[in-house]
């Protein structure tokens, strides 16, 4: 941090210089001065307190003074050092808790814009490097980083995939809906699918007062398509397992957050002529993601594993991965369990073990990494540093952590899935790279291309060894499942975006990867006619052929697509303004 000057002192530091050189001393004024930093220097010391430093290449020429803005607030500047753009007030009702997020409008003379919101818990009270600092920064990002348009990904449409059908089922269910997670259960021929209203929650505080809309579930027959039930929940179901009388739903939380958490995880069960009946499990947690239920302890019992995100930047975020192990008398007190508990988990049902509280935990699952027999896990870690993290099981309900890769603050990972793609006997690794909210023309938020977005996938070499051995550049890339659909003995990976290229005819928000063998991957797409943008994607048996087909969910999510997307494009003419809630893509191989 620079000091302010002191003039007397100064002045005395003046004259003793001069003193000096009258004996031949070789001393000035010039020493009184600090020595000017330069960008990478400055970078170095305030950045990468938070994250990794990142590269002018990380991101557009446009999008830099908004990112540099936004960290400018977390070494203390005051929002006014870029003279070319101006702050905004957001409306007070965006920002109840003052104490809470430094919400703003930021906007630029070329008619850009963004709405930041840093956390005020890490904002200093004072400016620690001055303007000129602060803009030779920017200087250096902007001077060596690509307009927008060289950051785009430009390749033809990937071929159709020959061995599916997209067709719209017909489900009693509203289109143009968000939907955020689906279950098929093909025993009891069921869908349960999870919607999302999204802003039915103001920033950092409670419900929207008079708001008529809730997220919820609807419970739907997979073969007459008719509606079997529905029921309102608190928060976004984000994620949802079968169970053995009905589905097990994560719910996500508060978003935008509080300081308070409301992610639960509720076991849900739906009879024809009755009220949806829930029973809580655990309750009072920022931002779950991500939900598995597996014995991890070899005790005989089911445990469930989630991970949340949180809501901050360092250890005291909130954020978790955690393993819930059931106690012997879990199914008994599961039995009577309530609607609602207090944060915590069910008392007596189950014992909370947190392994890490790592900042950012967007999403795991479940694999055995070292062959030993034992479940592991493998999680990633999407805010400051950005990792690809192993759990490695001690047997004795500890892990040991291993990070596999460690990425700059505009990888935007969002998810790992597990699954052996070269038939070695090994679990490898998929990961998807693509969180770029609003950053693909929407609107006039400024663009922010990112081609390093991707799905990788990572060759388990053994010895806990990992090499990355494929790379599909895609913007926007958030979820995806791995299966043989193809039945050839190789799995394969259908993956989905949430933030594809905007501006382009038919932006890439779906892609089938067929495994050709050697880590070798071959895009495939469907047809144009069912283009929409995509929030939950799953393998499920929908009609009964005992082949995996794949179910997809809309989503038409408040500001993070255009808002004029169903009726606006020219690959949606004719849709009348409107897009199916559900597609099904089945299986004809």
């Amino acid at each position: 941090m620079t000091l302010p000057r002191d003039p007397m002192r100064t002045a005395l530091r003046s004259a003793a210089a001069a003193l000096l050189a009258l004996a031949g001393a070789t001393a000035g004024a010039a020493q009184d001065k600090e020595p000017q930093l330069s960008a990478q220097e400055l970078v170095q010391k305030h950045c990468v307190r938070c994250h990794l430093a990142p590269e002018p290449e990380d991101l557009s020429r446009e999008y830099w003074p908004y990112a540099l803005h936004y960290m400018g607030n977390y070494v203390g500047m005051k929002g006014d050092e870029f003279d070319d753009m101006t702050v905004s007030p957001v409306p007070p009702e965006w920002e109840p808790q003052k104490d809470y997020t430094k919400r703003y409008f930021l906007s630029d003379e070329k008619g850009y814009m963004r709405d930041l919101y840093p956390f005020r818990p890490y904002i200093p009270d004072e400016p620690e490097m001055t303007k000129a600092e602060f803009n030779r920064m920017r200087d250096y990002f902007e001077k060596n980083a690509r307009p927008w348009q060289e950051m785009e990904i430009k390749r033809p449409k990937a071929p159709l995939a020959k061995g599916f059908k997209p067709v719209i089922p017909n489900l009693d269910l509203e289109p143009n809906a968000l939907v955020l997670s689906t279950q098929v259960d093909p025993q009891r021929r069921r869908i349960y699918v999870g919607r999302s209203v999204i802003d039915d929650w103001v920033g950092g505080g409670g419900r929207q007062e008079g708001f008529d809309k809730w997220d919820d579930i609807v419970v739907l027959d997979l073969d007459s398509g008719k509606r079997i039930a529905q029921t309102n929940v608190v928060s976004d179901p984000i994620e949802m397992e079968l169970t053995k009388t009905g589905v097990r739903v994560l719910e996500h939380g508060r978003f935008p957050m509080t300081k308070v958490g409301i992610a639960s995880l509720i076991d849900w069960e739906f009879e024809k002529g009755e009220e949806p009946r829930a029973r809580m499990l655990v309750n009072g947690k920022q931002r779950f993601v991500d939900l598995h239920t597996v014995d991890m302890n070899g005790d005989g019992l089911d445990d469930i594993v989630a991970n949340a995100f949180g809501d901050g930047i360092f250890g005291d975020a909130n954020a978790e991965l955690t393993i819930f192990y059931k106690t012997p008398r879990y199914e008994k007190l599961w039995q009577d369990a309530p609607a609602e508990i207090p944060p915590g988990v069910l008392p007596g049902a189950l014992r909370e073990s947190i392994i890490s509280k790592q900042s950012g935990m967007i999403s795991s699952d479940i694999g055995d990494f070292n062959n030993d027999g034992k479940p592991d896990i493998a999680a990633l870690a999407a805010q400051g540093i950005q990792e690809l993290m192993l759990f490695i099981n001690n047997g004795d309900e500890t892990f040991t952590r291993i990070v596999l890769d460690r990425q700059r603050p505009s990888f935007g990972g969002n998810s790992v899935r597990v699954a052996d793609f070269d038939g070695d006997g090994r679990d490898d690794l998929v990961v998807l790279n693509g969180d770029n909210v609003a950053g693909n023309h929407v609107g006039n938020i400024v663009p922010a291309p990112r081609p390093h977005h991707s799905v990788r996938v990572f060759k388990n070499r053994g010895e806990l060894e990992f090499t990355k051995e494929y790379h599909y550049p895609m913007h926007g890339p958030t979820r995806s499942v791995v299966h043989d659909f193809d039945g050839d003995g190789d799995i394969d990976i259908a993956a989905i975006s949430m933030f594809p290229q905007w501006k382009e005819y038919e932006p890439e928000s779906f892609v089938y990867l067929e495994n050709k063998g050697d880590f070798k991957f071959e895009p495939q797409s469907f047809s144009s006619e069912f283009f929409s943008v995509w929030a939950s994607i799953e393998a499920a048996d929908v009609n009964g052929d005992d082949k995996m087909d794949i179910v997809l969910g809309l989503g038409n999510f408040p500001e993070l697509v255009p808002p004029d997307w169903m009726s606006s494009m020219e690959i949606m003419r004719g849709r009348g303004g409107e897009a199916p809630s559900v597609i099904y893509l089945l299986n004809t191989y």
